[in-house]
This record gives structure tokens, C-alpha cells and sequence, in this order.
């Protein structure tokens, strides 16, 4: 990086980090669905769950071990995943763009919704955002070095990234058709490279790996759920369109800035705005919109979701400079920044004030959590005052956020099911009892001696709306094993 990009580069990653993550802690008085899910999963340390691989999990645990059980260690980490991608694009786009255009390239991508009003729901797509740019930094470098230690680093990267989704795969077709198509990038390549990267690949992800095979790829069959799912709700064309749909929105402030761009210099020299080589084209093209491109070959076959494409496009902004160059200069003032500042305050307000905005969307942010966690903490000691309570089972979200607000660790146990939380047992569940949140009717026929409790009632207040929990206890019976 020149002195000025890094300088900016880490500007904006103090910026994102400080801002994005207190705009969402005064925005939410309880923690969104996907973060609560984290948590839950987080109390216990696995190499996968059976909808997803572990690493988001991994950053939550350590985030609580760090900062504590509470809402910042639900925010910080999406934040800084954030900022670890600022870091990698900033990078590549000094590799593609002179200096003043690359930094307006980076601020631009900080502008993607992806990296601000989406960006505070941690899950798999937010933490693969840093993991997927690294993935490109360490393409670029063992493709033009042909040193060893970078493909180890690939390799590496490339493990990681698969460990927070399995999109990851994507990048795989787009580099080898790269090399398939242009010399210049396969030159330097050999075998020796390739094994390199493969071993730190499986040395990476082979923890993963076995889980898998041990647990018959539970997350496969989820992802299968998950296409029926979507398929039932829409057509596999609509879902496509609605999954572009969402890659042009979130990049609504680029294609502005774009048309602008381009109607205000329309008459410039055309000499300022020729491409760059051949070669950087290809490798622009096949690994920063090849993935993306593949991912929409196959909502022709199965349907997408619309926040698939999160982490794959950390290079849009530099596509679109390429093929600009000479015009992103232009936004390198004192006079854009301040507007850059502005939106960046305005997007943040849209997000404190987004309970207003949009109350049946944005309730879950204003409901009672902390207070309804309090009440269901206070009657389990009420009733056993000599057993902690260790194991709260319902839904994702609710467990959830019991067992975030419980000032013990408190064990979330999902739908009261041992396949999908393993790190509970049906004797463990009767040894050291648990609270039970809206049972069904099959978690309660599992265990029959479930008392249902009155409802727990918060009414509104200037902080939260009205919160009525459904929900019963579990007499432990024995000594409870869970630490």
C-alpha cells in the first residue's frame, strides 16, 4: 500500500469499528436472530453445527471471553469483520488503481449495505467477508510470486473461508479458469504450489472435515431443507432476480456515484479513462465477479437466497474504477468526504430509528429480552435455589437470548433436541432440569414432567415494546453434570 491508502484504510477501519458497532448497541434492546444463534451455539466449543460450520461460533466465543457476556460481544465482532475486509480490498485495489482512485474505491465499498445497515446480524456471510478478500490477496500473490509461502497462506485462508461457508468452494472454478485462459496468470504456477496449498487447505479444514463424516453432513441436508424451503415460497427464476435485485440495491450509493460520474466527465480526454492491461482485466473478472457470476448459474438449477452474495463481491468497487479510470479522482475531495461523513450519519440514524421505520421487521430489536431473561432466572432460583440453572431449550432466538441475559453459562439445548445441540443429553436434560421456552407439543411428550409456568408478562416502555413469554420448567432430578 502507498502511505496515503494505508493511511486511509485504517482510518476507516477505526471509523467502522468504533461507529458500527455502538450505532447497533443504541439501536437494539435485544440481540437480532442469527447473533442469538451464535451465542448459543458459542457456549460450547464444536467443530460444526448442523447448520453451518463453526467459525462465526468461534469469533463469538472468544468475543464473550474478552469482553464478556453481553450485547458488545454480539456487535464487535461483526464490526471487525468489516474492518478486516477493508484491510484486504484496500490492498487489491492499490494493485489496480492509482492511489487517490483506490482510496475512493474503498470508501466506496464502505458505502455497500453489506458493510453498514446489513452488516450488524453476525452470521456465516458476515464473517466470510474478510476471509473471502484475504482468500483473493493470497491468489493474487501466489499467482504473480509463485512463492511457496504464499500458497500456504492461500491454502490457509482459503480453509478458513470454508470454514465460516461453504461458498467458498466458488473461488475454486474461477481460479481455474483463469489459468485455463490466460498464460500470464498460470506462468508461475506448479504442482509443488498446488500441494503446498492443498495440505494447509486440509490441515485447515480437515478438523471440519471429519466432523462431517461423523455426523452424516448435517449442514449438507440443511442447505437441501433450505433450497425446498425457499423453492416453496418462489420460483428458482424469481429467487435469482430477487437475489440480483439485492446485489444492486446494497450497491444503490455505487451505481449513483456512478451515473454521475460519468454524465459530469462524459466530454473528458478519452485517454484518462483507457483500461488497464489484459491481464488485470482477467483476473478482475474471473475471481472478483466470477464467483457471483457462478453462484447465479446455479440459481438457474436451485433457488438463492439474497444474502448469498454477501462476502463475494469485495472487489466491485474496483471492477467499476477500472473501468472508470481517471474519473474516481474526481470524488477525492474535502467536499465529498464531508457528504461521505453525512451519509454515513444518516445511514446510522436510519438504522437507530429503524423500529419506527419499519416496527413488524424491527421488533424483535425492541423486545424485553433482558427483562424476561431476569424474570426466568429469578423463579428458577425461586423454585430450586439450590441448582444453577444450566440449560435453557426453545428456538434459536429465544433460548438465545435466555441464555445470553443468564449471569451464568447457560447451555442452550434447540428445540430440546440432542441432534441439533449435542452438547446436551436427554440425561443430562433430567439431571439438571431445564426451563423450556413456547414448548411444542414434541419437546414436551419428550419430557412429559415439564410443568408450564404462568406466562411472564413486560409491558411497554420508552426502552422495549410488550414481551409475554410461554414457558415451563424441568425439575432437575440428579446431579448435573454440566460445568
Amino acid at each position: 500500500m502507498t502511505k496515503k491508502l494505508h493511511y486511509a484504510t485504517w482510518g476507516l477501519i477505526v471509523f467502522q469499528v468504533i461507529f458500527w458497532t455502538f450505532v447497533p448497541l443504541f439501536a437494539h434492546h435485544a440481540p437480532p436472530l442469527d447473533v442469538s444463534e451464535m451465542h448459543g451455539w458459542a457456549q460450547t466449543f464444536q467443530w460444526g453445527f448442523y447448520k453451518h460450520p463453526p467459525m462465526p461460533t468461534w469469533i463469538i466465543a472468544a468475543s464473550q471471553f474478552l469482553v464478556g457476556k453481553n450485547m458488545l460481544s454480539l456487535f464487535l465482532p461483526a464490526s471487525l469483520s468489516i474492518a478486516g475486509t477493508y484491510y484486504c480490498v484496500g490492498w487489491l485495489a492499490g494493485k489496480f488503481l492509482p492511489e487517490k482512485e483506490a482510496i475512493v474505491a474503498l470508501f466506496l465499498y464502505s458505502l455497500t449495505i453489506f458493510c453498514n445497515l446489513w452488516s450488524t446480524d453476525f452470521n456465516h456471510n458476515q464473517i466470510q467477508m474478510p476471509f473471502w478478500a484475504m482468500s483473493i490477496v493470497f491468489i493474487y500473490l501466489t499467482l504473480t510470486t509463485g512463492e511457496s509461502v504464499f500458497a500456504i497462506l492461500l491454502g490457509v485462508a482459503m480453509g478458513l473461508n470454508a470454514l465460516s461457508k461453504y461458498t467458498a468452494a466458488l473461488l475454486v472454478p474461477c481460479v481455474i479458469l483463469l489459468m485455463i485462459f490466460s498464460y500470464e496468470w498460470r506462468k508461475k504456477i506448479s504442482f509443488k504450489l498446488f500441494f503446498f496449498s492443498a495440505i494447509a487447505f486440509f490441515l485447515t479444514f480437515g478438523g471440519h472435515l471429519q466432523w462431517l463424516l461423523h455426523n452424516n453432513f448435517l449442514p449438507l441436508r440443511y442447505v437441501s431443507d433450505r433450497f425446498e424451503e425457499i423453492h416453496g415460497q418462489q420460483s428458482n427464476l424469481r429467487a435469482l432476480l430477487d437475489y440480483l435485485g439485492n446485489i444492486f440495491g446494497a450497491h444503490l450509493l455505487l451505481l449513483l456515484m456512478c451515473i454521475f460520474l460519468i454524465v459530469k466527465y462524459k466530454n473528458s480526454p478519452k485517454e484518462n479513462f483507457g483500461l488497464h492491461s489484459n491481464k488485470n482485466l482477467k483476473f478482475l473478472w474471473f475471481i472478483g465477479a466470477g464467483p457471483v457470476l457462478f453462484s447465479c448459474l446455479i440459481g438457474l438449477a436451485v433457488p438463492l437466497y439474497s444474502r448469498w452474495s454477501t462476502p463475494m463481491l469485495p472487489m466491485i468497487t474496483v471492477i467499476v474504477g477500472v473501468y472508470l479510470l481517471g474519473r474516481f479522482k474526481y470524488l477525492y475531495t474535502k467536499r465529498v468526504f464531508i457528504l461521505y461523513l453525512v451519509i454515513q450519519c444518516i445511514l446510522g440514524l436510519a438504522y437507530i430509528n429503524k423500529d419506527k421505520m419499519n416496527k413488524e421487521r424491527s421488533s424483535r430489536a425492541i423486545y424485553p429480552a433482558p427483562e424476561l431473561a431476569a424474570e426466568v432466572y429469578r423463579q428458577w432460583h425461586e423454585k430450586y435455589p439450590n441448582n444453577e440453572f444450566k440449560i435453557v431449550a426453545g428456538g434459536e432466538w429465544e433460548a438465545g437470548f435466555v441464555s445470553l441475559f443468564s449471569p451464568i453459562k447457560t447451555y442452550v439445548y434447540t428445540e430440546a433436541n440432542s441432534d441439533l445441540a449435542p452438547w446436551v443429553t436427554e440425561k443430562m436434560a433430567n439431571d439438571c432440569g431445564l426451563v423450556m421456552i413456547a414448548p411444542s407439543p414434541q419437546e414436551i411428550a419428550k419430557f412429559p414432567r415439564v410443568q408450564m409456568q404462568p406466562d411472564i408478562i413486560i409491558e411497554k416502555n420508552a426502552l422495549h415494546s410488550q414481551g409475554v413469554l410461554h414457558w415451563g420448567l424441568l425439575a432437575p432430578l440428579g446431579d448435573c453434570s454440566l460445568k
